[in-house]
């Protein structure tokens, strides 16, 4: 499924939905069957959905799944440290894995102007 670029996430919570603008999303990390995002005031909201359902959503508006457990905002991306598949570090000192088979994918991406 498609989204196309979206400007703001709706995230549900116990006690109803937040709404996040997608500028303000470092990245999300896989928890179990959990996400975990984390934004840009160093706050952390843990949701009820797969990664695979974020990527699916923010894969059109700047944010590329590197890793198993990451799903980065380009915009975020501070340096690339080169490794096996490297790391990247992101706004707020946030390190994020890239592995090896997302390497090429992520480099092509940060190559587009």
């Amino acid at each position: 499924m498609n989204a196309g670029k979206i400007e703001k996430l709706a995230v549900p919570t116990t006690d109803g939905i937040d709404f996040f603008s997608t500028q303000d999303i470092i990245y999300c990390k896989a928890d179990g069957s959990y996400t975990t995002i984390i934004l840009r005031d160093n706050q952390r909201v843990t949701v009820c959905k797969n990664l695979i359902d974020f990527e699916n959503l923010l894969s059109e508006s700047g944010f590329c799944r590197v890793h198993h457990s990451y799903l980065i905002n380009l915009s975020h991306v501070q340096k690339y440290i080169k490794g096996d598949g490297g790391y990247v570090i992101l706004t707020g000192n946030h390190h994020a894995d890239i592995s090896r088979r997302k390497k090429e994918e992520f480099l092509a991406l940060l190559d587009k102007p």
